[in-house]
């Protein structure tokens, strides 16, 4: 049991401190923050994209679909910019999916060669990691669809018991739709990262295959839990004052003017793109470096 505490105290000490290597890294290159501000370009375009959808020429691509799933409503101003967020969710994971596998992979070998005191060039990264473009994009699809799949349970869950029940532990609804949600899908979303971090450096840094890759993943993450969920953990804090933002948007747009939800979605994006996907990749692939002894 002293052995297990020590292990655990270990873990959160080396979680905390890798964030000093991990800073003096970007520093000294700053290279790496390429392949994210690659794919926040991406999602920008495509924000912007969705928001022109009522005028020429993108209406004749948006309009029909926004028409047929939701209303023709939508098509007018201020309307589109409630319907955008729901629309940019979707697009993101397609763009997460397609592109967001290259970038991440990018990243992690970025790092992995920086470490190695070895010289990084952007465009033979990118050759290299197209590569095994279909590895990370099956990679990339079994993460997204479990993360959804998953962080919908709890929602689905609560749902189906307060049709048949007014209350839970003698609390009603309110407190578990408000309160408990919010905090559960912040704790999976860090669990569920923390699972799958190491298979993308598996099948970069050590070539192996899919499954192999994801077995080797979940292995490292166990050994490793305490500090892997707590460098995961670190830069999702900076996402919370977003997501606050997010969940209050219509009320901002009402009061302010409806762009505002415009600059929310941008700033998302510069946050969770560009910041928090960057420092945990980096992070992650230090530790990944340093438990499987690539040196």
């Amino acid at each position: 049991m002293a052995l297990l505490r020590l292990r655990k105290l270990a873990g959160a000490k080396g979680a905390f401190s890798i964030w000093k290597a991990v800073f003096e890294l970007i520093v000294a290159k700053p290279i790496i923050l390429v392949p994210f501000c690659i794919l926040a370009v991406f999602e920008t375009l495509a924000l912007w994209f969705l928001s022109c959808s009522p005028h020429f020429p993108i209406n004749y691509v948006m309009a029909p679909l926004i028409k047929s799933i939701w209303r023709r409503i939508y098509l007018h101003y201020p309307l589109i910019y409630e319907l955008v967020p729901r629309v940019f969710y979707y697009a993101k994971i397609i763009i997460g999916v397609l592109l967001g596998s290259v970038t991440s992979a990018a990243a992690v070998l970025i790092v992995a060669r920086s470490k190695a005191k070895e010289e990084v060039d952007i465009k033979k990264v990118f050759l290299f990691v197209l590569k095994r473009y279909v590895t990370l994009l099956l990679l990339s699809v079994i993460l997204f669809v479990s993360v959804h799949y998953l962080m919908k349970q709890p929602q689905v869950l609560l749902f189906k018991y307060f049709r048949s029940f007014p209350k839970f532990l003698f609390i009603g609804p309110k407190f578990w739709f408000n309160v408990f949600l919010p905090v559960l899908t912040f704790i999976l979303a860090i669990v569920l990262q923390g699972i799958f971090v190491y298979s993308v450096p598996f099948v970069i840094i050590k070539g192996k295959k899919l499954l192999a890759a994801l077995l080797s993943g979940f292995v490292l993450f166990a050994r490793n839990l305490i500090k892997t969920l707590l460098v995961v953990l670190v830069p999702m804090l900076l996402y919370i004052p977003v997501t606050i933002l997010r969940n209050n948007a219509v009320f901002l747009a009402d009061k302010f003017a409806p762009e505002v939800i415009m600059a929310i979605l941008f700033l998302g994006i510069l946050v969770g793109t560009v910041v928090v996907d960057c420092l945990v990749t980096v992070a992650t692939t230090m530790i990944f470096i340093e438990a499987t002894h690539e040196k």
